[in-house]
């Protein structure tokens, strides 16, 4: 499934269920708990789990943003533009530490 069918999908869901007229802090908490559902999932290595826990927190995102007027596509790609020519390096505990925060270290 593409991602523009899978997005209408999901809107037309919201919208029969009257999701899309919802207070967005209900969306807001669900985010919340599919983190620490993620967290949980994560620390037992549970992949099956992981992958449940990745489209419910992608699935409250998108509808958090639909609540908020932001267009989940148009933020996804602003983000990817944001990091695309990010320079910097990943410190032995697989963490990116940015050019610009490297440079102010030296």
């Amino acid at each position: 499934m593409e991602y523009e069918e899978l997005i209408n999908r999901i809107h037309d869901w919201t919208h029969q269920r009257k999701i899309d007229q919802a207070d967005p802090r209900v969306e807001f908490m669900k985010m919340a708990e599919e983190l620490g559902e993620l967290s949980a999932a994560y620390n037992k290595q549970n992949h099956e789990r992981l992958v449940d826990s990745i489209g419910d927190l992608q699935i409250a995102l998108l509808i958090f943003s639909q609540l908020v007027g932001v267009d989940h596509k148009k933020a996804l790609t602003a983000a990817y533009r944001e990091i695309a020519d990010r320079q910097g390096e990943t410190t032995s505990a697989g963490v990116f530490i940015k050019q610009s925060d490297l440079e102010k270290k030296n």
